[in-house]
């Protein structure tokens, strides 16, 4: 048996229960109006009785019955009986051919011809004739009793299957109309799948309509795709990148090997053209080395050594280290290094957020520019600071300096840039729970300013 849809159990539940509501209500209203309605009847028949009995006199040993006396009226037959049930005056309904015995002043319900009746009896006695019953009789069904309820009855069983039908197709109606925003994400994911196409969206529609849980799914589907798109691209990037500035540093080495293994070749040569290849092989050894790190960064493995150490010192031994490079350009680099801070870090790491720093400015620098080399801290945090009067970078490239390969000016690298500088910095103050920030003016310079935590569990 093939499985029912969700839409279709939706709607088969929801108009089970509208109807079984219904029936419910239906029943007890029907219930209670009944037991009223047969207090009423009762009512009716003793009052008809009651009435009767001021019509029907024994005076000076005869039975005398006003002409006011009335035999039927709304459905109760009254009827006067001697002994041996014979009667005076008024008739029997027609369902009766059976004798009803008497009992006085009770109301009670007897069956006939299998039919049920209310019979109410009343005894006039006297010493001077023999005795007299009052007899009211009326049906004890409440169709016949009663035209509202055969009304009612008729009403609930003509209607019940209309409201079988009402309830199903507006139920799935409702059901189809919700479901409806599944159906546009079911499509959207098939098309997705089939054209692998990551742009596609869902871009679902409230139409004027309170946003509910759906909207917010498919929300968040959007913006799962928004991430994965770009979290491709971003790998698609990388990976073409990551071949371009390998395939340099191979290149060399292979045209090295092939030039020199083609011809015979001197000492000196040979040591010429080792030292090629091994600059070559250093720079891609640096290059994986960096794109290893960036890898375990991506997957959260990267473990860091936290310990508390004088970022001051180390400050202050990479800037003098750094001075040797920037002097090739002419560049002074300024210390601006408040003495004995204290933080938790990673040493190495803090080492290489500096170099990184650092040599930035100095590739980008003016020539014979100065540089400014900036730490001090406030009261839970450290504040570094890398300040050049260099080319500055323009608007439109800001938001790009942090992406891996991405360089402002690729004519001012020396061939040992990979672009992964600044990618490796934005990941090192990461790590380190911190933030950073560049601010530059083209043509004035630039300033990187971040910021870390001295405690490491803060």
């Amino acid at each position: 048996m093939k499985k029912l849809s969700i839409k279709t159990r939706v709607t088969i539940w929801y108009a089970f229960f509208l109807v079984l509501l219904v029936s419910l209500i239906f029943i007890s209203l029907f219930y209670t109006s009944d037991r009223l309605i047969q207090e009423n009847i009762k009512g009716d028949l003793t009052a008809a009785v009651d009435d009767s009995i001021q019509d029907v006199k024994i005076e000076n040993g005869s039975l005398e019955i006003d002409d006011d006396l009335l035999n039927y009226r709304d459905g109760i037959y009254v009827l006067v009986y001697r002994e041996n049930n014979f009667i005076v005056t008024g008739s029997l309904p027609a369902g009766i051919t059976e004798e009803i015995p008497f009992i006085s002043d009770q109301v009670r319900i007897v069956e006939n011809n299998e039919r049920e009746y209310y019979v109410y009896d009343h005894l006039i006695s006297d010493d001077t004739f023999a005795d007299v019953w009052i007899r009211g009789i009326t049906s004890a069904d409440l169709a016949d009793s009663d035209p509202a309820v055969a009304l009612m009855l008729k009403f609930f069983f003509i209607s019940l299957p209309l409201l079988i039908l009402v309830a199903a197709v507006g139920g799935y109606y409702i059901t189809k109309r919700a479901f409806r925003p599944v159906s546009q994400i079911t499509e959207t994911a098939v098309h997705i799948q089939e054209s692998s196409d990551l742009s596609q969206r869902i871009h679902l529609e409230t139409g004027g309509q309170t946003k509910d849980e759906i909207y917010h799914l498919a929300a968040t589907f959007d913006r799962m795709l928004d991430r994965l798109e770009n979290s491709f691209e971003a790998e698609k990037q990388f990976s073409n990148d990551a071949s371009h500035e390998l395939r340099t540093p191979i290149a060399v080495i292979m045209a090295q090997c092939e030039y020199y293994l083609k011809r015979d070749t001197s000492p000196e040569e040979i040591h010429s053209s080792l030292s090629v290849i091994l600059d070559q092989s250093r720079k891609m050894s640096a290059l994986i080395n960096q794109l290893l790190t960036l890898a375990r960064a991506d997957r959260g493995t990267a473990k860091l050594d936290f310990e508390r150490i004088n970022v001051s010192d180390i400050t202050c031994m990479v800037a003098l280290e750094q001075e040797a490079l920037a002097e090739k350009r002419g560049i002074t680099i300024h210390q601006e290094i408040t003495p004995d801070l204290y933080a938790d870090v990673d040493e190495t790491l803090f080492m290489r957020l500096w170099i990184n720093l650092i040599s930035n400015s100095i590739k980008y620098g003016k020539e014979g520019g100065s540089i400014r080399v900036v730490l001090r801290a406030s009261e839970s945090r450290i504040i570094g600071q890398v300040i050049d009067d260099g080319i500055g970078i323009s608007p439109e490239a800001l938001p790009k300096i942090w992406d891996r390969f991405y360089q402002v000016n690729p004519s001012r690298s020396d061939g040992s840039s990979s672009g992964l500088g600044l990618s490796m910095v934005k990941w090192i103050i990461s790590a380190h729970n911190g933030d950073i920030t560049a601010d530059s003016v083209p043509g004035t310079g630039s300033r990187f300013t971040f910021s870390i935590p001295k405690d490491a569990n803060v």
